[in-house]
């Protein structure tokens, strides 16, 4: 909980002004409040005695002051909602932007690690939480420690015996509310995490409904959501039971002291030293404050629940190991495109891939990669752009350490076609662009280039046609097209291609190799390939088995040496596709 209450801290530092206005407004409410039965005593006091001019003075002047009283709780309360809206809305808004702040900067495995949909309904209930935890803190914790001090006082003037019994009730009270609740939210985590885990269930589902539909997997997905769905109740009604427990028992203590107060206005009544007005006085400084605390009680199992809903988020604060520029690191420029391996080590966990590798691609060379899965080819890639860190050695670009490039300035320098191109759920536009400034015609331009304009203008809304979630209305050759016009645009000095054009039919490979060797014509391009028939035209081809180059060359030179290259060759040209890169 310290990092929700950190980062919940940081807003009402920041809006501290607001905050000033909402607690003096939560103070005036709450005094007042409880400042008028003083009225009402003198005024019921008055009414039982007979007429007199003088009594009726009386009973005019404390219902004036009543007034006055009312007109001040009135603008205290509108002077707390005015700064409740200004503080939370701000710190809504806040949140929304930090939550997805500390998403981004996670490293690329954390994503890979964590469903989308589940990361999300974190981040929101973490944003939620704010709202509810504040409420409770201004009005239940404070409000409620306010009424109870100033009611404590009030009563101990008029009746020093029954405050103490006052004080010993709220004693059990709350700690009965607070230490029960405490005990109880190991269950409200428990059912926050199935959310999460149902979340990412639907989202995995939904997601991939294609592959659910194709496969004829309903039945199967639907036992899958309904066993965590039945577990989630499950946990969920164990945590309600426990509430029902607590309600109970603030039940039977909120009857209990309602009694004693009568019970002790008897024993008064009897012994002839009793006041019609201190009944009035206590009953109502009591309703108000049972109804207080029964809304403490309440509010109280909401605050644990959002703070449990909350905590899954807060560990993602917490983690260490973010995306972050080393010291010192600058924004230099890659003006040649000279890449260098040097002496890489690299691990998966305990699973060793990389040790002491080395690759120099020269500046303008392109170079492809092959070899069967888990060889590194990927992984080199994701060393490149700095998605995970060489445990040993270095990679250096024009002679820099990737380590000393400000991780925004590398990654802009270096373009990537993937195997299957992502796509926001918005316009061609705004996928081609990725809010880089660039003219219609030049636009246009980049379209042309990817072989991408003659579909874009056959669509509806022409570029401004949404393309819907991860580019759903578009075919693969079409998203391929998409990603290579960004690249185009970016006209970053090396490309990275992964198997950009596997997946697509031979004529449209044909015409995106065509759009792919104009990108990197003048360009250093590293080029992961699946279909070696695609990589004829490379300058160099590097071989790679378990982390190791064990072969490298032109194509002829490969062939030449009738080694694990010719043999995929072979196979390939056979038809017999016996890897998977």
């Amino acid at each position: 909980m310290d990092i929700i209450f950190r980062e919940y801290s940081a807003i009402i530092r920041q809006k501290w002004g607001w905050f000033l206005v909402v607690m003096l407004g939560i103070s005036g409410g709450v005094g007042l409040d409880v400042a008028v039965p003083l009225f009402y005593k003198d005024i019921a006091n008055g009414l039982a005695q007979p007429y007199a001019p003088e009594t009726a003075q009386q009973l005019l002047h404390s219902l004036g002051w009543i007034g006055l009283m009312y007109v001040g709780i009135w603008l205290s309360w509108r002077a707390l909602e005015l700064g409740m809206i200004m503080f939370q809305s701000w710190g809504l808004n806040l949140l929304d932007k930090r939550c997805f702040e500390v998403l981004v900067r996670q490293r690329y495995h954390f994503f890979e690690n964590n469903f989308a949909g589940s990361l999300v309904k974190q981040a929101n209930r973490f944003i939620k939480a704010f709202e509810t935890v504040i409420d409770w803190l201004i009005f239940q914790f404070y409000g409620s420690l306010l009424q109870i001090a100033l009611a404590f006082i009030i009563f101990y003037q008029q009746q020093p015996r029954f405050a103490l019994y006052f004080l010993i009730w709220v004693i059990i009270f709350i700690g009965w509310s607070a230490g029960y609740l405490v005990w109880k939210l190991k269950f409200d985590t428990r059912v926050a995490a199935l959310d999460s885990k149902l979340g990412g269930a639907y989202s995995d589902g939904i997601a991939n409904i294609s592959i659910v539909k194709s496969f004829a997997l309903e039945q199967q997905e639907r036992s899958n959501i309904s066993a965590i769905a039945d577990e989630s109740y499950q946990r969920r009604n164990v945590a309600w039971l426990l509430m029902f427990v607590s309600f109970a028992v603030q039940g039977l203590l909120a009857s209990g002291i309602e009694l004693l107060l009568v019970y002790l206005m008897i024993r008064k009544w009897e012994s002839g030293n009793f006041q019609i007005g201190e009944f009035v006085l206590f009953q109502s400084i009591l309703l108000l404050l049972i109804r207080r605390l029964w809304d403490f009680g309440r509010d109280f199992r909401r605050f644990f629940t959002v703070l449990a809903d909350a905590r899954e988020m807060a560990d993602v604060f917490r983690q260490a190991d973010v995306e972050q520029d080393n010291p010192g690191a600058q924004p230099h420029v890659i003006s040649r495109g000279d890449i260098r391996f040097e002496n890489i080590g690299f691990a998966y966990g305990e699973t060793g891939l990389f040790n002491n590798f080395n690759l120099h691609v020269r500046p303008g060379e392109k170079v492809a990669l092959v070899g069967h899965s888990g060889s590194g080819k990927t992984s080199l890639t994701k060393l490149l752009f700095r998605f995970v860190e060489p445990q040993q050695g270095r990679i250096l670009l024009d002679g820099v350490d990737a380590q000393d490039f400000t991780l925004e300035s590398l990654r802009s320098q270096l373009s990537l076609v993937p195997q299957q191109p992502e796509l926001f759920h918005r316009s061609i536009r705004d996928n081609i662009l990725l809010g880089k400034p660039a003219s219609d015609a030049q636009l246009h331009e980049v379209a042309r280039k990817a072989q991408a304009l003659e579909f874009v203008r056959k669509l509806p809304q022409d570029f401004d046609t949404l393309v819907g979630e991860r580019g759903v209305k578009l075919s693969g050759g079409e998203k391929q097209r998409v990603a290579i016009a960004r690249a185009f645009l970016d006209d970053a000095p090396i490309v990275v291609l992964d198997e950009a054009t596997s997946a697509l039919d031979s004529l449209t490979e044909q015409q995106i190799q065509s759009a792919i060797f104009e990108l990197i014509a003048h360009k250093t391009a590293l080029v992961i390939a699946h279909r070696l028939a695609t990589i004829l035209r490379m300058d160099r081809i590097v071989v790679l088995e378990n982390g190791r180059i064990i072969e490298q060359g032109s194509h002829p030179e490969l062939l030449a040496l009738n080694g694990r290259y010719a043999e995929m060759w072979r196979h390939q040209s056979g038809e017999f596709l016996l890897t998977d890169a």
